[in-house]
């Protein structure tokens, strides 16, 4: 599984990144834009295609979902951990996806089995963050089974990292900064990673 997170302001004419990622083999698209509106996040949610919607995550804001169809909501590591089991229970009965963020182990251990899909970052030192880097060794292992969740590794993943995070044993990647720091090559940069991810013996 590939996810792409999208960038975290606005770019020109990036509904259209979108929809050109998901046509070349992206999974869905997280759309979080930190200290953004309801209403900001609706503007260029209008602007999307419509045949996205299905593979629009969107970081809070449950209203919009509902709304447009999404596929499901994301969570920060701390606004999840506020919700109880019944308004994710309620959630889940819409038929969204749920997704969180963590950054520990332990904390994934206990999260786990609540979420449908989890994003333990940093995995490796972050492109997007630079100073933000990883706590974890390149001989860390996930116990492939162990978790009820997908866990997809986040930040620093590139084309050479793609290949560690599969042998980490990670249920997928969730790209940033390698998509991003050139957006005029987002696409040859997404396809480059796939093709490397799909081709290294890993399959969910």
């Amino acid at each position: 599984m590939i996810q792409v997170l999208t960038h975290s302001t606005h770019l020109p004419e990036e509904t259209r990144y979108w929809r050109q990622l998901l046509d070349a083999g992206a999974d869905s698209i997280l759309l979080r834009k930190p200290g953004w509106t309801a209403g900001d996040y609706e503007q260029l949610l209008l602007e999307a295609d419509v045949t996205c919607y299905s593979k629009i995550m969107i970081a809070g804001h449950p209203l919009l979902c509902e709304k447009y169809g999404l596929q499901g909501i994301h969570f920060s590591e701390n606004a999840g951990n506020q919700l109880t089991a019944t308004t994710l229970s309620l959630f889940r009965e819409q038929g969204w996806r749920l997704s969180t963020s963590v950054h520990t182990i332990p904390v994934l251990q206990s999260a786990a089995n609540h979420w449908d899909q989890l994003l333990l970052a940093p995995v490796f030192d972050s492109i997007s963050k630079p100073g933000h880097n990883s706590a974890f060794g390149e001989d860390f292992r996930l116990f492939r089974g162990a978790y009820q969740g997908r866990v997809l590794a986040l930040g620093g993943i590139d084309r050479t990292t793609a290949v560690k995070a599969r042998n980490m044993q990670f249920d997928g990647i969730a790209l940033l900064g390698a998509i991003w720091q050139e957006p005029a090559t987002a696409i040859s940069r997404f396809s480059h990673i796939m093709d490397i991810w799909n081709t290294t013996g890993h399959s969910l």
